[in-house]
């Protein structure tokens, strides 16, 4: 498989979070799309384990030769792979499914490095959206549907 050119975010990196202007690029486009996981509620953000609720999120693509630079300021925000630290979230390759076309496609991610601290200290964020009879797990959370 070649590397993705798409990033599935789940939090304070989408439209209208506090992190959205943390981008250095404009995407080619941004999706609202799902990915199967856990998501835990850390108080100001998100974090996202393996699991098997559907997440929803969006969907940033990029350009090829534009994602290194994009990874490499991602990673700095989500602690990930830096020099003297350990990882707050590993960068990982998940498969995510488009909502406006239903295609599935390979995207990174940025899994919570500490699976057990989330599981034993974190509040699990249940399923509240419900769409075309699917429930849907969104941060911040929305109103019970």
């Amino acid at each position: 498989m070649n590397s993705p050119s798409a990033i599935f975010v789940y939090g304070t990196l989408k439209r209208g979070q506090c992190r959205e202007k943390c981008w250095p690029l404009p995407p080619v486009g941004v999706h609202s799309a799902w990915t199967f996981g856990q998501l835990f509620d850390l108080g100001p953000y998100p974090a996202l384990l393996p699991g098997q609720d559907r997440i929803m999120g969006q969907l940033w693509v990029y350009r090829e030769p534009e994602m290194a630079q994009v990874l490499a300021v991602l990673d700095e925000i989500e602690c990930t792979d830096q020099p003297g630290q350990a990882n707050e979230y590993d960068r990982v390759i998940v498969w995510v499914t488009q909502f406006d076309t239903g295609q599935t496609v390979p995207a990174y991610a940025y899994l919570y490095a500490d699976a057990y601290f989330l599981q034993k200290s974190a509040r699990n964020v249940p399923a509240t959206s419900a769409i075309e009879g699917h429930r849907y797990v969104t941060w911040p959370e929305l109103a019970s549907a």
